[in-house]
């Protein structure tokens, strides 16, 4: 059986016969209504006030799916094109130096997509997703599954394609938009996974698992994220650390480190709360508590001014805090504790309560702090929760 998605960048000239018997790819020029459905879907989400991450390239799919479909399937392969391409793995795709013409078939399809949304304010870059890392003859997958194909190590690829987009901004007069790297997968050493992306030309990424962290085979960015230091934008995307299991706290403690939050919702593959999930899928219920959170921790986000607010974990007993001192605080206490610390500055704030279980939001009494020192407060809730705070100053 051949699947095959249709329109593709290129169009489907001939003469000859793909993979899956229908016309080859020319790829000496594109099919115009590629390009306008993107352009049609992103204004269509800027509609509902949705960023949309453009995805230049695939990674995955190369080198972590099915041999031989995964590369066999591709229109830079021999077999479905016209144009004496012929890429026989991710190594001839993405990993540098490439073959001269198809790193000119790369860069004319960046400026096409560039110039297909520049002018659109919701539109973020992403180079690729989860390409691999590390120069092997196959893809060992760490619980005994291999996959027979080569993989190379596709970062300075990846800092070209960044640094392309960038340049043809530039010499376009366009107005830059962020361009992000993802995690690599797999990579040769899983505790410097992220290295790559925090050392890239990137304005924003997506890490993944790293082994750093107290706990064996739980990743930080799940249990207890790293706090933000403001060089990168950190898209907290769960499929990269923790793809089957994250629950509410998951995206309160993303937000109040100061990343946000992503969920990878796998429960929703086989259609809004199925009778059954698909193989390898959680039970869609399962993640109900983090789909909602991750609604929750955004309408939070709007109500603050989030631009003026930092990372001050210091500041609170429970190690988790936004703030802008003196005029703003959020604090996480995450567990079942009905009492923390937080040092305020001077002032006279209006406080409300937010129950991270059962998602009930309550005003508290006004706070009056005469000099800055720890406060003491307590959550108003009837049963031990988990509970958000927020402060803010009364005019």
């Amino acid at each position: 059986v051949h699947f095959c998605m249709t329109p593709q960048p290129w169009p489907r000239t001939g003469p000859g016969e793909a993979k899956d018997g229908k016309p080859e790819f020319d790829l000496a020029q594109f099919d115009d209504g590629y390009f306008q459905r993107l352009r049609d879907r992103v204004i269509a989400a800027g509609g509902r006030g949705i960023y949309v991450s453009v995805m230049l390239f695939e990674g995955f799919s190369l080198h972590l799916t099915e041999v031989p479909d995964n590369v066999e399937g591709h229109p830079f392969h021999a077999r479905n094109n016209i144009n004496d391409i012929a890429i026989a793995s991710i190594v001839d795709y993405q990993v540098l130096p490439l073959d001269p013409k198809i790193q000119a078939l790369q860069e004319n399809y960046i400026r096409k997509v560039v110039d297909t949304v520049h002018d659109l304010p919701n539109v973020l870059y992403e180079v690729a997703n989860e390409s691999s890392g590390m120069d092997a003859d196959s893809v060992d997958m760490g619980d005994g599954t291999v996959i027979d194909t080569p993989i190379g190590d596709t970062t300075q690829w990846q800092y070209w394609v960044i640094e392309t987009v960038k340049e043809y901004e530039r010499g376009r007069g366009y107005d830059a938009h962020p361009i992000g790297m993802t995690f690599l997968f797999p990579v040769a050493d899983q505790r410097a996974a992220n290295d790559p992306v925090w050392a890239s030309p990137a304005e924003w990424i997506s890490p993944g698992f790293d082994e750093d962290t107290a706990v064996p085979g739980e990743s930080r960015w799940l249990s207890d994220p790293p706090a933000n230091d403001g060089t990168k934008v950190v898209l907290s995307d769960n499929d990269h650390y923790s793809p089957f299991g994250v629950d509410a706290l998951w995206a309160w403690k993303s937000l109040l480190r100061g990343h946000n939050p992503i969920l990878y919702d796998l429960g929703i593959v086989a259609g809004i709360d199925p009778a059954e999930p698909p193989p390898g899928a959680p039970p869609y219920a399962a993640l109900e508590p983090a789909r909602n959170a991750a609604g929750d921790t955004r309408t939070l986000a709007e109500r603050v001014d989030l631009a003026r607010m930092e990372p001050r974990g210091e500041l609170a007993s429970t190690g988790y805090a936004l703030a802008n001192p003196g005029v703003e605080y959020l604090v996480l206490q995450p567990d079942d504790g009905t009492e923390f610390t937080l040092v305020v500055e001077p002032g006279r704030y209006a406080a409300s309560w937010h129950a991270v279980t059962t998602r009930t939001t309550v005003d508290g009494d006004p706070v009056t702090v005469d000099q800055s020192s720890p406060v003491t407060f307590r959550h108003p809730f009837d049963a031990p929760t988990p509970a958000v705070l927020h402060l803010s100053t009364v005019v």
